[in-house]
């Protein structure tokens, strides 16, 4: 494993009815370079919009509705340049940029009731993104999570406000990878301008060199008018 991660998991094997799937958005606002929090102002907590995965809903879109749900902010992906292990479909190019998970957590929850026995809590991050002019909307969670306030503020901020210090961890690396990612796509831009302006230098080139042959085959029909 490297450096990002901790200590890898050893083969596990858990039933359906003893984990649980969720997911979870980092969302970054690049107009503004800041961060969307939540902050509980009951509990006066402060944390990253994450819930769990209803029946037949996909993780992407469990990551987008709780977003929505406990920021009040309707957020999309923003692809990054990431490392992701997942493979392309046979034949297909590797894209530069992805929007595949950042980071995967997993938590053992004691049980609550003496029937249970505990389950894993597996939660799946996702890098999102805002607007410049995103308006937060009121009243957007569950009945229990109505004193949730969605909060823009900067990295460094959210890293120390932030309850769980794995997401201030998160935080940070997803702050990494779009400043990566910003660099990267621009030099890529740079690339093809460059590559654009060489074509249209070599189409000059040819253009010119056809001119001139054309001028000098019409000569010299010219001069054997008189011959």
């Amino acid at each position: 494993m490297s450096e990002s991660s901790s200590a890898g998991v050893g083969d596990s094997l858990w039933f359906a009815g003893d984990f649980q799937l969720a997911a979870s958005t980092v969302i970054l606002q690049p107009s503004s370079g800041k961060v969307v929090i939540v902050h509980d102002t009951e509990k006066k907590t402060w944390f990253l919009p994450r819930g769990r995965k209803d029946v037949g809903e996909s993780l992407e879109q469990c990551a987008l509705r709780e977003a929505y749900e406990e920021s009040g902010y309707r957020a999309e992906f923003l692809p990054l340049c990431l490392p992701s292990l997942a493979p392309t479909p046979q034949g297909t190019p590797r894209p530069l940029t992805n929007t595949e998970p950042i980071y995967i957590t997993t938590h053992f929850c004691e049980p609550i009731r003496r029937s249970e026995t505990g389950r894993e809590y597996l939660a799946f991050y996702y890098v999102g993104q805002i607007p410049a002019d995103a308006v937060r909307e009121e009243k957007t969670g569950m009945s229990d999570e109505q004193a949730y306030v969605g909060m823009l503020v900067t990295e460094q901020e959210a890293c120390a406000r932030l309850s769980d210090p794995w997401e201030g961890h998160i935080v940070g690396k997803a702050f990494w990878y779009w400043r990566a990612t910003v660099k990267i796509m621009q030099k890529v831009r740079e690339e093809e301008e460059e590559e654009k302006k060489r074509k249209q230098e070599q189409l000059e080139n040819e253009r010119q060199l056809a001119s001139v042959t054309d001028a000098r085959r019409a000569s010299r029909g010219f001069f054997n008018i008189f011959r």
